[in-house]
């Protein structure tokens, strides 16, 4: 990210299809557990027969009644997984819902990336004026938006720096952290929180994602078992929901304050495909561009990473295109890197798949355990030849990749790196 600005990240929050906060995330994957089952709400089943959902996420247990009622689901995720992650940086009060008083305002920025914001209140609002009603609520437009989440983290913790949504589909939160350590490369701010938030269990959202062939509806055997990356099997996504984030500070002033450095991004890059509105292009060429620039901006080469997080969620063809654009850059050297893909036990998250693939990655160089890819029992011929099957490996590493794919071309690859 530049010699002379090291970028550290200071703390983490989660929100997940296992429930709140990074150590049930991470416990659960390194466990093996699935949070894939049968969707709930018949309805939607009707798209999507199994989802990841947050189940055991309660935000009555997390908000006041007010702000419950001014915010969507995937505003609330936001706002739980943020208090998390200030805290875990040592950067609020002892109540966890205020910025320390010697960390100003406009010091602090927001980076987060979301498909769609707040589709589940305007759902809900469409559906209502079907049935014949007259009005909506003067809210809906305010919950709904995509930088919702950001703007109500923003008014929670007097955020007054510059608070920004990248709606680049699947790469949204993988950019956002990504463009958000250029902020503090440049000064604009002292501290970042970046991430996602997504929550997109809505008909017109599953419906469109299931003509169009991305998602799994069907699978042999158990349910939990239908998100696949990388099996010949593989017939598609499965839905998750959730939020992550990452404090983002310099290295140098992380430091100085005696924080917990838990990890460094090294570096970022970012493309676009230019081929498809779904489709990624079929050798990869945007997902090569995109992680040659993160090996350049960390000043390494495809020998000094130790482990790939794959986008893989799972579709025939990007889990294709995303293992010939890895044969293509890391070449004789795929051999020894593990690739794995935790979307085999939390689907894809979307808007928030960068993010918590990112913690991963993150959790990987603090523990020395590699998280498994699920599900896989019969490994696509073009697959990477070590995709840690099963269950999770006990294996150090140094330097973590995590690669965002997304509609549109959008693609976002970020370089972690131990401290």
């Amino acid at each position: 990210m530049g010699e002379h600005v090291r970028i550290a990240v200071t703390g983490y929050g989660a929100v997940t299809p296992y429930g709140v906060g990074v150590s049930v995330f991470w416990d659960s994957i390194v466990a093996g557990r699935s949070a894939v089952r049968p969707m709930s709400d018949p309805e939607l089943s009707t798209w999507s027969p199994v989802a990841a959902e947050a189940i055991d996420f309660d935000p009555s247990e997390h908000l006041a009644r007010k702000l419950l009622n001014d915010t969507d689901r995937f505003t609330q995720m936001a706002l739980v997984a943020a208090t998390e992650a200030f805290a875990d940086a040592g950067l609020t009060d002892a109540g966890g819902r205020r910025l320390l008083p010697d960390l100003p305002g406009e010091g602090v920025g927001i980076a987060l990336g979301s498909a769609f914001g707040g589709i589940q209140s305007f759902n809900a609002a469409a559906a209502k004026l079907t049935a014949g009603a007259g009005r909506v609520s003067p809210r809906l437009v305010p919950k709904s938006i995509p930088n919702a989440a950001a703007a109500a983290i923003a008014m929670q913790y007097g955020i007054q720096g510059p608070v920004v949504t990248y709606a680049t589909a699947c790469a949204s939160s993988a950019n956002a952290v990504g463009e958000a350590a250029g902020w503090l490369r440049a000064g604009m701010v002292d501290v970042v929180l970046a991430g996602g938030a997504e929550c997109l269990f809505a008909p017109a959202v599953l419906a469109g994602l299931r003509a169009s062939g991305a998602l799994a509806t069907s699978g042999p055997g158990d349910p939990s078992t239908w998100s696949r990356p990388f099996d010949v099997d593989r017939s598609g996504m499965v839905m998750g929901e959730g939020a992550a984030f990452v404090v983002l500070e310099r290295l140098d002033q992380a430091l100085a304050r005696g924080a917990r450095v838990r990890a460094e991004l090294a570096g970022y890059g970012t493309s676009n495909d230019a081929y498809h509105e779904t489709s990624p292009h079929p050798e990869g060429r945007g997902a090569v561009l995109a992680m040659r620039r993160a090996l350049r901006d960390a000043g390494i080469g495809p020998a000094d990473v130790d482990y790939i997080n794959a986008h893989a969620t799972a579709t025939p063809a990007g889990d294709r295109a995303e293992a010939l654009a890895l044969a293509e850059l890391f070449g004789e050297h795929l051999a020894r890197i593990p690739v794995s893909s935790i979307k085999g036990a939390v689907g894809h998250m979307l808007g928030t798949a960068g993010v918590i693939e990112s913690i991963a990655c993150i959790r990987a160089l603090e523990t020395g355990w590699l998280p498994p890819t699920l599900h896989c029992d019969k490994p696509d011929p073009l697959a990477p030849p070590d995709l840690v099957p099963h269950r999770a490996r006990r294996q150090a590493i140094r330097r973590a990749l995590s690669n965002s794919f997304g509609f549109g071309g959008q693609n976002g690859v970020l370089v972690w790196q131990a401290i």
